[in-house]
């Protein structure tokens, strides 16, 4: 198995033997893999943030959370 240094060089005398267009769609291409690196870098760091809750103290007693005593029953 090549050494990523081995693997590195072949990698390096293949886009030198590429035509000059060539070179620069292996250029965009290697941008694009390292822009999408580091988007994924940031979408991870973002789906693991842990945000505080807080505690209010218990509901008040005699607390309804029905619509028609929140509300009212007058458009129904």
């Amino acid at each position: 198995m090549a050494t990523p240094m081995q693997s590195a060089q072949a990698l390096i005398e293949k886009i030198q033997s590429l035509p000059t267009d060539r070179i620069a769609e292996v250029e965009d291409f290697v941008d694009f893999l390292r822009q999408r690196a580091r988007l994924q870098k940031s979408v991870t760091r973002k789906q693991s943030l842990d945000f505080p809750v807080d505690d209010l103290g218990p509901w008040p007693d005699g607390l309804s959370l029905h619509r028609e005593d929140m509300y009212g029953n007058g458009e129904r």
